[in-house]
C-alpha cells in the first residue's frame, strides 16, 4: 500500500513538470539566447536539434509577460512563407503567468489608457481661462508633463519585464496636444525612438494635431472656437 503511494508521488511530479509535459504533448523547448525587446522579436536555441527558431512577441499565448534572455521557452514549432522554423503557440512557464507591476506603476499604466482625460484637461484650461488660445495652452503644457511620465513609465516597465504601456495610448496623448512632451521624452529617456514604425505613427500624430490647431485657431474658425467655448463652459457649469 505504501509503495504505491510513493510511486503515485512520483507520477504526480513527473507530471508537473512542464518539460517533460510539453515533450509529451508534442512541443519543443529551447532557450530563449537573443532577443529584442524594443521590436519585440528574438530567437530560440532548441534543446534537441540544431540552427535557432525565430520568436515573435505575437506568438505567446494570451497573458504570457514578456521574456528575458536566457529564459526556457516552451514552444510549437512551425515555418513562415519561406519555409524557416519559427514558434507559434510559445509560453514560458508551465502556468502561463502575467507579471503585473506594483501599485504605483500599475496606476499609471490605466491612467496611460485614459486618454480621454487630455480632451478633459483642455476642456478645462478653457473654462477656467475663459478663453480658447489659452486653454490651448494650458493643454499643451500639462499633456506633455503626462506624456513624458507616461514614456519614462513604460521604459521601466519594459526593463523590468512587467506589462506595457500600449502604443495606442501613447499615440493617443501624442494627438491631444502631448507631442511635445514626446519629443522631450525620446531625447531625454531615450525610448521609443529607434522604432520606425512608432515614430511614423508619432509624425502622422504631430501632422493631424498642428492641422486641428491651425484649423481651430484660424481666424475664419472663429466660430468653431466659440462653439467649443460654450459646449466646455456648459459641461463644467452645467
Amino acid at each position: 500500500m505504501p509503495r504505491k503511494t510513493n510511486q503515485s508521488r512520483r507520477s504526480s511530479r513527473h507530471s508537473s513538470d512542464p518539460q517533460k509535459r510539453n515533450v509529451r504533448s508534442g512541443g519543443s523547448i529551447g532557450t530563449l539566447t537573443e532577443w529584442d525587446d524594443e521590436r519585440g522579436y528574438g530567437f530560440i536555441t532548441p534543446v534537441k536539434g540544431r540552427g535557432k527558431v525565430f520568436l515573435h512577441i505575437k506568438s505567446f499565448r494570451a497573458g504570457v509577460r514578456r521574456p528575458v534572455p536566457g529564459e526556457t521557452v516552451f514552444y510549437t514549432l512551425s515555418t513562415d512563407d519561406r519555409g524557416r522554423p519559427r514558434a507559434v503557440d510559445a509560453y514560458l512557464t508551465e502556468y502561463d503567468e502575467k507579471r503585473r507591476p506594483p501599485f504605483p506603476h500599475a496606476l499609471i499604466r490605466k491612467l496611460a489608457n485614459c486618454w480621454l482625460l487630455a480632451l478633459v484637461i483642455l476642456a478645462f484650461g478653457i473654462w477656467i481661462t475663459d478663453s480658447f488660445p489659452a486653454g490651448l495652452f494650458i493643454a499643451f503644457f500639462i499633456n506633455s508633463l503626462f506624456t513624458i511620465a507616461f514614456y519614462w513609465e513604460d521604459k521601466y516597465l519594459a526593463q523590468y519585464k512587467y506589462w506595457r504601456i500600449p502604443e495606442w495610448s501613447l499615440h493617443s496623448w501624442e494627438l491631444f496636444w502631448g507631442w511635445p512632451g514626446a519629443v522631450v521624452a525620446q531625447i531625454a529617456v531615450r525610448h521609443k525612438h529607434r522604432k520606425k514604425t512608432f515614430m511614423a505613427l508619432f509624425c502622422v500624430c504631430v501632422l493631424l494635431n498642428i492641422t486641428l490647431c491651425w484649423f481651430l485657431l484660424h481666424e475664419d474658425r472663429i466660430v468653431w472656437q466659440q462653439q467649443l467655448f460654450f459646449l466646455f463652459s456648459g459641461i463644467f457649469r452645467g
